[in-house]
């Protein structure tokens, strides 16, 4: 995609940059170039797996404390610092 600006008669830099850059904003190029310098590479199947599983051992470890009398935010925090001790659970 190209955007080009040609500059007018009696038209200053500064009003010419302003089209230009209007321009390059509504063919959204900026943010396909933004899009692509970013991403990042697909996760592996076997990495998407230990993630879900991960977050349902946090899920198991937060709905515990809950049920033992801890509050959401704590039960949260606690599984944040255990987090080491979750993952090498082996059930």
């Amino acid at each position: 995609m190209r955007v080009r600006c040609i500059l007018k008669e009696g038209e200053s830099l500064l009003a010419l940059l302003k089209r230009f850059n209007q321009r390059v904003q509504k063919s959204g190029l900026l943010r396909e170039v933004t899009k692509n310098r970013y991403r990042g590479k697909p996760q592996s199947e076997l990495n998407v797996w230990r993630s879900k599983i991960y977050r349902l051992k946090i899920k198991k470890f937060v709905e515990e404390k809950i049920k033992e009398g801890w509050p959401l935010e704590k039960a949260l925090d606690m599984a944040r610092r255990y987090h080491n001790y979750i993952k090498l659970d082996r059930t």
